[in-house]
């Protein structure tokens, strides 16, 4: 019979202990990692960690000696414990990214706009029209806002895939 492990469990970490390389990880779900000091620009190396904080199952805090304070997030924990976290995670990323650009591509062929005229409408560039549509880029907020408005919609419309 197979292990039960507690609802969303890869995303709980349970420990994190600082050595002289990086910050040792698991997971509730028995996943354990390193992440090197070196992949983590505010600290760079242990000499001024001053000690670690769990203070929730998604995030470690990390106090330095001079009094400020890193936060580092379960998701980025996670792909170091985890080979295949990363490349799934992209795989949604890209479904996304897909779903949103046909859904640009149909609204703007529903107003029949041009990719140019919806670029002077919504004052986007249309090279970073022409990425967002394609697929390659994912839109910021103000970005899709400045779309949705431009084809006459909100961004929950835009967004609305039913």
């Amino acid at each position: 019979m197979a292990t039960a492990l507690v609802k969303n469990a890869d995303r709980m970490m349970l420990t994190a202990v600082p050595l002289d390389e990086g910050i040792e990880i698991a997971f509730a779900d028995g996943r354990a990692g390193l992440i090197p000091f070196r992949d983590l620009p505010e600290i760079l190396s242990g000499e001024g960690v001053a000690g670690l904080e769990l203070p929730n199952p998604y995030e470690i805090v990390v106090m330095m000696a001079g009094g400020d304070c890193t936060e580092i997030p379960w998701d980025f924990a996670r792909h170091y414990c985890d080979q295949s976290y990363r490349p799934r995670v992209e795989a949604v990323a890209r479904q996304g990214r897909s779903i949103m650009a046909r859904r640009i591509r149909e609204q703007r062929a529903h107003t029949g706009l041009s990719l140019e005229e919806l670029a002077q409408r919504s004052s986007v560039e249309i090279s970073i029209l022409a990425h967002i549509e394609s697929g390659a880029h994912s839109p910021r907020l103000d970005t899709l806002s400045a779309i949705a408005h431009a084809l006459g919609l909100t961004v929950e419309d835009l967004l609305n895939t039913s």
